[in-house]
């Protein structure tokens, strides 16, 4: 029996190859991906490298959702084909094989599946590793080097993992043919799923659901609670999603077909009709498709626009070659330990600077009336906060004079409504507001890390701030702070290899001063290579994410078709039987797949849109401060998205088409 179950095995293979074709390219996609993020997790070259702890953790995390990601795809590639071969088991049933046999033959053909597929898949990872490591290096910014990437225990990691996802799915297939019933699998493939109960209350549902996922987005203001809250609002929309699709569209549809006007219309009855059907089976497949066209989309804008933000965040972080800020210290201090060092190296300085300015947030605001933080509460993070420099200050930083006298004040403001014909108020005290700045004079002479977490900011510039401020300092929480920049005159290379002699330097300074006092910097090309490579990673980690999610959205885009093809076929040809010509059909035909294939695009844009506003926030706290790159490139990923799904709609509509007119 054994040598029979095995030549039906691999006959079924073949015969069904148009059922396999997809099922193995997701799985030979899967484990490539998979080979590749952990070959460079456990790269021993990469760990050398400037960025490498930051490049490590983004990528185990991204192995760990890869992993799991993959694993779905692959059982529901493996899900579907199984359903569609039901009729053809429930026929094997009937000419006398038991479920010992079937299950014996199931397994033979998923272990010949699994050995081709899981060794092309590690063919394909080990052709394309050394590619994808260079192309990462140079995301990261570094030197573009070929070696050898080839690990073996990065080869046994994968195949172990995949032994375990086939040895599950054969339990999977097992339990499916424990219940094994001839006439009941020949019956199988045509059932589709059970129809929906209670469709008003779960459309209800699902509204609320998806408008409250939504208030969640729109409504958060501070980027570290945007972090929280957006796990929570995508749980919400993820079953507002999956009840609308489920219930809300079919309730829909059925008002459609009340409208007397509107049905009793041939095209519009048999598009009514069918998307009817269609909705009560592949609800749950269309909503994923949506969901997952939503994950490419804000995975992959987040990717890119942390990116294409990371020149403009390492120059607001830091905006000199050198750096040096403390604790208790003083101006001279900081001038004291750059200086010494300059010439110590013997480094040609082009540019230093020391500044002092004042930082305090804002717990609650009445028009231009600001309240500071106090030092006997709690403190949290605000929604607004206060950077105030001296006139002087800002005009080392602009070139420019404000000849501002004492209770006059110069603001800058971004997020923050404020009326400049009235005085402005902080904690009681009135400052006339003689001129309003337009532009961010603090960007590229300060490092502003504050900008990052909250969304509102206001930036002063005082004659004399020191006067203003201290006297409040004993009752609120206002701080002074010292910064020291230096520029130099060398290529970036030789300014990363100061970093160790700068913190030596630092080191050896702090022991001249009190217990209390200390100095800390750093050296701005070591500081931006570490960025470099987080941020490449994480684009990187961006990118393949969403090639896993399009991968999974193709697969079942085209699964759908194709079974909903021969369904359909049935009923077009009782319907060209019954007096609808060809030209109709194909009308019918053409609005139905538009219909059903671009909702799920539409409700991911919507998606998208809502969400934009969380993405925005939580962007800025990874260091994406520029509002209009970020809406540039968002769009720029949204047209790609689109392009790209419209060519998975031209593939997968034709082979519909070719199975209707068969």
């Amino acid at each position: 029996m054994f040598k029979l179950t095995s030549k039906l095995a691999l006959s079924n293979l073949i015969k069904n190859r148009s059922l396999y074709y997809p099922f193995a390219l997701a799985t030979c996609l899967s484990v490539a991906i998979s080979y590749i993020f952990f070959s460079l997790t456990f790269n021993p070259h990469l760990s050398k490298m400037v960025g490498a702890s930051a490049i490590y953790m983004v990528l185990s995390l991204g192995v760990f959702v890869v992993s799991i990601t993959t694993t779905i795809i692959v059982f529901y590639a493996n899900s579907f084909v199984m359903k569609n071969r039901s009729k053809e088991l429930g026929l094997y049933g009937m000419l006398g094989l038991n479920k010992r046999h079937l299950f014996l033959m199931v397994i033979i053909e998923l272990l010949i599946f699994a050995v081709v597929s899981t060794g092309i898949g590690v063919g394909i990872g080990l052709l394309f590793d050394q590619l994808i490591y260079a192309f990462l290096l140079k995301l990261m910014g570094l030197q573009v080097v070929l070696v050898s990437t080839f690990q073996p225990f990065v080869l046994i990691l994968v195949v172990l993992l995949y032994v375990f996802v086939f040895f599950c799915m054969m339990i999977s297939n097992g339990l499916h043919l424990r219940k094994f019933d001839a006439l009941q699998m020949v019956k199988e493939k045509n059932s589709g799923e059970k129809k929906s109960r209670f469709l008003i209350l779960q459309t209800l549902v699902g509204l609320a659901s998806l408008i409250y996922g939504y208030y969640l987005a729109l409504g958060v203001t501070n980027p570290m609670a945007a972090i929280l809250i957006f796990f929570v609002a995508v749980l919400f929309v993820i079953l507002g999603t999956y009840l609308l699709f489920n219930a809300g569209v079919t309730v829909f549809l059925q008002l459609l077909r009340k409208k007397k006007s509107y049905y009793y219309k041939p095209n519009n009855m048999i598009s009514v009709s069918n998307l009817i059907f269609r909705m009560k089976k592949n609800a749950v497949g269309l909503a994923t498709i949506a969901i997952l066209s939503t994950m490419v989309l804000v995975t992959l804008s987040g990717g890119a626009n942390i990116f294409a933000g990371g020149d403009y965040m390492q120059k607001a972080m830091f905006p000199h070659d050198i750096s040096a800020q403390g604790k208790n210290i003083n101006a001279e201090q900081i001038d004291q330990v750059m200086t010494e060092f300059a010439q110590e190296q013997q480094l040609p300085v082009t540019k230093k600077v020391v500044y002092e300015y004042y930082t305090m947030g804002i717990n609650s605001r009445v028009e231009n009336q600001l309240e500071i933080n106090s030092r006997e509460k709690k403190m949290m993070t605000p929604n607004t906060y206060i950077l105030a420099v001296s006139e002087e200050a800002y005009k080392s930083m602009t070139g420019k004079s404000l000849h501002l006298e004492d209770g006059e004040v110069a603001v800058y403001r971004q997020g923050v409504k404020l009326d400049f014909g009235q005085d402005v108020q902080i904690a009681g005290q009135r400052l006339k507001v003689k001129e309003e700045l337009k532009e961010d004079f603090i960007f590229g002479h300060l490092p502003d890390q504050m900008n990052m977490m909250i969304p509102e900011k206001i930036y002063m510039v005082m004659k004399n701030p020191s006067q203003f401020f201290t006297p409040l300092m004993e009752k609120y929480a206002v701080n002074v702070n010292y910064y020291g920049g230096m520029t130099f005159d060398i290529p970036q290379e030789k300014q990363a290899d100061l970093k160790t002699v700068y913190q030596e330097k630092l080191s050896t300074f702090n022991t001249t001063l009190a217990d209390d006092q200390a100095v800390y910097g750093s050296v701005t090309a070591y500081a931006k290579q570490e960025i470099k490579g987080m941020l490449g990673g994480m684009f990187f980690i961006g990118i393949f994410l969403s090639i896993v999610f399009m991968l999974g959205t193709v697969l079942i885009i085209y699964y759908k078709q194709i079974s909903e093809g021969y369904e359909d076929r049935e009923r077009f040809v009782i319907l060209q039987k019954v007096g609808l010509d060809e030209k109709q059909v194909k009308q019918t035909i053409r609005k139905q797949i538009l219909i059903v294939f671009f909702l799920p695009l539409i409700c991911a844009f919507i998606h998208l849109i809502f969400a934009y506003h969380m993405l925005s926030l939580i962007l800025s706290a990874l260091g994406v401060l520029n509002t209009v790159l970020m809406l540039m490139v968002t769009l720029g990923v949204c047209a790609v998205f689109f392009i790209s799904y419209i060519v998975v709609f031209m593939v997968t509509s034709r082979s519909y088409r070719k199975i209707i007119s068969m």
